[in-house]
């Protein structure tokens, strides 16, 4: 793991130190970097408070809650997956250094993601032609994602966008096309839009998920992985902009909050600017199934994602 050090203390040491003291404690924990909860919420003006199974932090209308022993995090009151755990020691808790820059800093502080004029989006409609993806009692994932992703598309343009779709219509784009029309057509923005799907049909509800950072593992388990993709070096800018697509996307329809999540699909993989992959709902669940057919409920999900895509092109506008 000596490689996850290296670069955890290259980190420390380019960035600015207005988000990372200079008195921040530092601690290997199996084999892996880690910072002080405490000490990088007190140094950048947060208000804490700690128990032996839990901390919170509240500065100005931002407030986080963390869990002993728990990937997932609360943050301005949507479900955020760490890349590791969180640890307490007694009362001191510690998280790993990489979730401080690629998790927490980029929502916490807008600020420090790079800056960038979004002026063209594509917007991937998952599945088509041959590829139905999941199958539910009465529709299918192809057929639902273009209907919502022709309503963002349109949503978007209205907001003075170009848009770029991968389909348009009942026809299947091979996996490995989709980030070479993200460049081809030059835009500065990418989501993929599919629907879910489980065993258990009582699940419901969103996930979004961004690239995992090298040297980390994915939400859904599995090994950690050194390999740096394209789409890696907008880390920061792609939990952002997940971040701020889930939360409009909660607050638009209500549905249950599964969280941001980290995943290698492959869409991700070779995107060069930020980028996200939404589920925006289980189609194994008969209710939500339901939803996801209704033209009043794809209106809500097409405008979350739209409103989310501006709430974060104006968090990250140039100066």
């Amino acid at each position: 793991m000596l490689r996850l050090l290296i670069a955890a203390t290259a980190l420390i040491m380019f960035l600015p130190s207005s988000s990372y003291g200079a008195g921040v404690r530092q601690k290997n924990i199996n084999k892996q970097n880690y910072s002080s909860l405490n000490d990088l919420l007190a140094s950048n003006g947060f208000r804490t408070t700690f128990t032996k199974t839990s901390a919170t932090g509240s500065k100005k209308g931002s407030y986080c809650f963390f869990q002993k022993n728990q990937r997932t995090i609360t943050c301005g009151n949507t479900k955020i997956e760490l890349l590791m755990p969180t640890v307490f020691e007694n009362t001191h808790p510690w998280i790993l250094t990489l979730d401080w820059f690629k998790t927490l800093r980029p929502v916490l502080y807008p600020a420090t993601v790079p800056r960038s004029k979004v002026r063209a989006i594509t917007v991937d409609m998952g599945h088509g032609g041959n590829d139905p993806g999941a199958i539910g009692a009465i529709s299918k994932e192809k057929m639902i994602t273009l209907k919502v992703g022709r309503k963002v598309a349109e949503i978007l343009r209205a907001y003075g966008f170009t848009v770029h779709c991968t389909r348009n219509s009942d026809v299947q784009i091979p996996l490995n096309s989709v980030a070479q029309l993200q460049k081809k057509h030059k835009s500065d923005l990418f989501v993929s839009i599919h629907v879910n799907s489980a065993k258990n049909k009582t699940i419901s509800g969103l996930e979004t998920f961004c690239l995992t950072p090298a040297g980390a593992a994915s939400s859904n388990g599995g090994k950690v992985s050194w390999t740096a993709h394209p789409g890696n070096r907008q880390d920061a800018a792609n939990m952002l902009l997940a971040w701020n697509i889930h939360r409009q996307l909660l607050s638009r329809t209500g549905a249950v909050d599964r969280g941001v999540k980290r995943a290698r699909f492959a869409v991700l993989k070779d995107i060069t600017v930020p980028g996200v992959l939404v589920e925006i709902g289980f189609i194994s669940n008969r209710a939500e199934e339901r939803k996801l057919n209704d033209p009043k409920y794809i209106e809500k999900i097409a405008r979350g994602i739209a409103e989310g895509i501006a709430a974060f092109t104006r968090s990250t506008k140039a100066r």
